[in-house]
Formats: structure tokens, sequence, C-alpha cells
């Protein structure tokens, strides 16, 4: 076999006195070059400002991505393999992300992480290394034997491909610096920043994008790139969600599927329905902007039921479809504002607390196909706090309204419990108000309660977590 790279070799008699001064002075000389130039390769220190052009570049070729080409040191041929490009920093915190997640033996469906679609089809390196993301045993033995090192790597090329971008920024021309490259090359650090739950950089980050897009033109500049105008769309509602913040962006219309409502006449749940009607006619005002979303809701879990008949929980790894449906309407209940001004506060309290339910069943999905980077509990205690406020909900009210109130506030305390952590304080004063709102209703049994949960937007995965809440409401219940 050849060998892989030629080694040049000088050769010293033995025999010959071991004196250097009895060398001739040609031979000496070699031999100092010879022993100085490996001493000189050990101290050269690294590049301290690494800089790569910011361009998907394409990836080594790789003979099998199969064992035993894994089973000795699989991150050292990472490392060796990965080239430098956006998603790289994204891409090695994933490995760590994904081990750590296997190793703790969490649910796969309710995982905390930021899966984001895009980099798999934006990054040639991703692409091309995909198949270790979806072997366990892989992830597994990268994470248990260099998780730190994992971490290292990514921080390294994040700061890589800050240096690169910054570069690029500072070039006197406005085209070149603030290339659709240069964007996708900003989002890709969002997103690492994301993953990281690195916060407080990625909103620096986003003031930088947004900066970068202004000065471009805005928005409407990238229409000729419909997957960039995606990755932001996916990243503005993702953080709008996370800091609880109006979307920077409009709706790209052209690219989500034509499934909203106009009018909430239609499709809106019948319990709902009969509540807003009331006050309609009480107020004279038409109610437009939280019934719709909610009937928007309805159509978008009766489109997740349908594809898991079809699909089973495969459909959790397609966040491309799921996105698609539930982020617009993320984007409606943060880019709107709440209702009108002058309606009671009685109704705008309930108005709002369904807007911020629908914030936690999204948030619930997302975490089912490991696209949420934040806390479970976000909005949790903020809506457990109005549901609480027996004023707005049970006082005052009709008899003949009081079963449709109940009927809506038990659909908001069933989001609050299964998207609670077991054991903490947000669960149990969940499972409380489910007790008592199952005693107003002469104590039915609780597939009568849930008859009644259903009638809102729900889908049949809740019902795995459901099942831990159900035991510890009927424990309080019969207590």
């Amino acid at each position: 076999m050849a060998p892989s790279k030629q080694q040049r070799l000088l050769w010293v008699h033995s025999t010959e006195p071991t004196s250097v001064r009895r060398r001739d002075k040609t031979t000496m000389t070699k031999i100092r070059r010879h022993v100085m130039e490996d001493i000189g390769i050990s101290r050269r220190k690294p590049q301290q400002n690494p800089q790569f052009v910011i361009e998907v570049g394409s990836p080594t070729e790789v003979n099998s991505l199969l064992p035993p080409f894994w089973s000795q040191d699989p991150l050292s041929i990472l490392e060796q393999e990965w080239q430098m490009d956006n998603f790289s920093a994204y891409g090695m915190s994933l490995l760590a992300t994904e081990g750590k997640r296997l190793l703790g033996n969490a649910d796969a469906l309710t995982s905390e992480g930021f899966s984001f679609p895009f980099a798999f089809t934006s990054s040639a390196f991703l692409r091309h290394f995909r198949p270790i993301f979806s072997d366990p045993s892989v992830l597994k033995q990268i994470y248990h034997q260099s998780s730190g090192r994992v971490r290292v790597m990514a921080l390294e090329r994040s700061l890589g491909t800050i240096s690169c971008i910054e570069a690029t920024v500072a070039q006197p021309k406005i085209d070149p610096a603030t290339a659709d490259r240069v964007i996708c090359a900003v989002l890709s650090i969002i997103c690492y920043n994301l993953l990281s739950l690195e916060f407080n950089q990625a909103r620096v980050h986003l003031g930088g994008l947004g900066g970068l897009i202004a000065a471009r033109g805005g928005i409407q500049s990238l229409n000729g790139n419909n997957e960039l105008r995606l990755i932001i769309f996916w990243v503005d509602v993702t953080t709008c969600l996370l800091f609880n913040m109006r979307p920077r962006y409009s709706l790209p219309l052209d690219l989500i599927p034509a499934m909203f409502h106009t009018d909430s006449s239609k499709g809106l749940p019948m319990p709902l329905s009969r509540i807003l009607a009331t006050a309609e006619a009480e107020i004279g005002v038409k109610l437009t902007h939280i019934p719709v979303c909610v009937a928007d809701l309805s159509e978008v879990a009766l489109a997740i039921e349908s594809e898991l008949a079809v699909r089973g929980d495969a459909l959790w790894d397609d966040e491309i479809f799921l996105g698609l449906r539930i982020n617009p309407l993320a984007h409606r209940l943060f880019d709107r504002a709440g209702p009108t001004a002058g309606f009671s506060s009685h109704l705008h309290q309930i108005l709002e607390s369904v807007r911020i339910g629908m914030i936690v069943w999204i948030i619930w999905v997302k975490r089912m196909c490991r696209s949420w980077p934040g806390s479970p509990m976000a909005y949790v205690p903020e809506l457990l706090s109005m549901l609480s406020a027996e004023t707005n909900w049970a006082a005052n009210t009709a008899l003949d309204a009081l079963d449709d109130m109940l009927s809506v506030r038990l659909w908001l305390s069933v989001l609050c419990g299964i998207a609670s952590c077991h054991g903490s304080c947000e669960r149990e004063t969940a499972v409380k108000l489910i007790a008592e709102d199952v005693h107003r209703l002469n104590r039915k049994e609780w597939g009568e309660v849930m008859v009644r949960v259903r009638q809102m937007p729900w889908i049949n995965s809740f019902e795995t977590p459901l099942a831990g809440l159900r035991s510890h409401v009927q424990l309080l219940h019969l207590s």
C-alpha cells in the first residue's frame, strides 16, 4: 500500500562517531534543519482569528457512515471531515444536545431542544452527516466520550463565523455586506444561540439581523430567496414566543397554507361561540381577533389529527409541515393587539386567557417536534393567575352561560396541567382548578369532563401527558 503522505528521511550512519564535531559541516546543517523543522511545527500557535468565506462548501467524501467507521472515535472523524460552513456551530452543538437527550432516557417526543429543519437543507455538511443524527448509538457515544470537546468545537466555529460576518459587513460596498449568504450566516448564529440557551446573545444578533435587512431595503428585498424568507419567519416566530414580543417581519403569505379564517362564525368551538355571542349582544361590538385565532387553531388541530392518522408518530419529525401551520397562528397572536378598548374587564380577561392558552397549546406541539428551546412553562404561571381570579369566570355569570364558561376554563386548566413539570407548584395549582370545576359540574365522571375539554382545540397526542394529570385530579377530588 502506498503511504498516504510522502515522508522525507535523513539517514545518519550509526557506525560513525557520535561527537558532532567529527561530522562534516554539510551533514550537520542537514541534521539541524531536520530537527528544528519538527520543533518549529510543534511550537506553532493556532491562528487567532480564523476566517472563512460565508458559502456552503462541499463535504469531503467519506466511504461509510456505518460501523466500524464510527466504532473508534467518531468525534475525531467528524472533526477531520466537518469543514466550516454557516451551520457548523449549530451542527456541532446539536450533536451534544441530542446525545444528552438520548443518554437521559427522555421521551423523544417531548424533549427540549431546537431542531431547526432548514439547517440540514442549508448546510452541505449537515446533509452529508445526517445519518448520524438518526443513529442513537453514535450520538450517545459522542456525548459520553467528548461532550465538553463538542461544545468547545461548536464555540470555536461560532466565533469563526462571527469573525467572518464582521469582516464581510465591514466592506465598503453595501451589496456584498448585505448579501443573502451574510444574512443566512447571522441566522445560523442565532439558531446556535437558541440551541445553546444563550438568549441574551440571540437578542444581540437579532438586532444585527434587523440592521442588515433594513440596510438592504427591507424584508421585501429577499423575495427571490424563499428558503431564506422561511428561515427568517421560523426564527422570528420562535423569538416572539421566547421573548413575548411582537414579530419583526410580516407573514410570508405566499409561502404558507391558505387555511386561515377571516370570520369566526365558522369553525369556532361551541362553548366559546355561545359566550362571545352573548358578549357581542351586550356590548354591540363584533369580536374578530382572538375568536378567529381559536377557529384557526381548531383547523390546525384537525390537520394534525388527519396527518397523525396516516403517518403516526413519524409526523413529529416533519417540523416543516407542523411549523407551516402553527407558526403563522403564533405570528398572528403576537402581531395583533389585545381586545379593543371598551370591552368589559370581565370579557377582556377571558379573551386574554384564551390567547395565552393558545400560546401554551402551540408551545406544547413545538416541544413534541423538538423545536422549542425555552421552558415548557413559559406562559403557564400567567395563565394560572388569570384562571384563579374567580370573579372573571364564575361570579356574576348567568346560569345558562356557566357551563360554557366552565368548559373553556377546564380546557385552559388542562393545558396548564399537561404543560407543567411534575411536582411543580404550577402542576398543583392546575390540578386544584380542575378538581374545583369537576366539583361544580356535580361530580361528573372524568369522561364526561373530557367531552367538554375536547370541544375546544385538541389532539389525541395530548392524551398521554393527560393520563398522569388525571390521576392527580382524581386523588385530590376523592380526598
